[in-house]
């Protein structure tokens, strides 16, 4: 099963071959401190990662890792998906 890490507007990355290589990179990309991560279940195969406050940023997007058919379920626009993660 593949899992992707996506907000509600940008595809972020993956294909992932687990649950856990996603959530992995998702706590890199949010630069996780906390030693509890704040993770919670939305529906099957769909969870929703908030990173800690940034004190430079100020904030940090949510990020959702999710299996495409899941995200799609929860209303996710498949075009999403297509979005390329390379910089040309």
């Amino acid at each position: 099963m593949d899992w992707h890490i996506i907000n509600h507007r940008d595809y972020i990355d993956g294909p992932f071959a687990t649950f856990d290589d996603a959530q992995r990179e998702a706590f890199v990309l949010g630069d996780e401190t906390r030693s509890m991560p704040r993770i919670t279940r939305k529906a099957r195969d769909f969870y929703v990662y908030k990173p800690p406050y940034d004190r430079k940023e100020h904030w940090q997007p949510e990020y959702w890792i999710c299996t495409k058919e899941a995200a799609l379920a929860q209303g996710v626009t498949e075009a999403l998906f297509n979005q390329c993660t390379q910089a040309a």
